[in-house]
């Protein structure tokens, strides 16, 4: 009887210590750890482009991202093409770390090709401002390309980078 009982608890220690590594797994994917530790902020998407800078209390990153109809989505147009900005980070409102997410629910996004780049598009006061940045382009939960940088006020402009749906 005691063997039984043992080998019940085993079973459901198991079990449960599986579970949570499942879990733990399946929330990695869905929100990646960030550079220097945290998550991606912003919705989830399929495609989903979400930009990470180093300097967010000091410059102001902005993403941007054409869709295939050539309608750019970025701060000053939130929604193009069932595709939405959901985070804009403005010189610190997001804390030291910047974030931007555009995104896209599931089974909405338009095939064809997009293209993403990030602009530098102010100091916030401080002229000599640098960043470093993060652009991950998620497809499924997936990271499927990451692009690094660095801009600043004489480096406006990232390379611009494509995506084919």
């Amino acid at each position: 009887m005691k063997l039984k009982s043992l080998l019940t608890t085993v079973m459901l220690l198991a079990l449960t210590l599986s579970l949570t590594q499942c879990k733990k797994e399946v929330e990695e994917i869905i929100d990646p750890p960030a550079p220097g530790g945290g998550t991606l902020s912003g919705n989830p998407g399929n495609p989903r482009f979400n930009l990470q800078f180093s300097n967010g209390a000091n410059v102001d990153l902005d993403l941007h991202v054409l869709t295939p109809n050539n309608s750019e989505i970025y701060y000053g147009n939130s929604t193009a093409q069932n595709g939405s900005l959901d985070v804009d980070c403005i010189c610190g409102n997001c804390g030291t770390t910047g974030n931007e997410n555009i995104f896209w629910t599931d089974g909405t996004a338009p095939s064809g090709t997009y293209k993403a780049w990030v602009y530098y598009y102010g100091d916030c006061g401080s002229s000599t401002a640098t960043s470093n940045y993060t652009l991950r382009v998620m497809q499924n939960n997936t990271v499927i390309a990451t692009y690094t940088g660095t801009l600043s006020a004489s480096n406006r402009t990232s390379a611009m980078y494509t995506f084919v749906k």
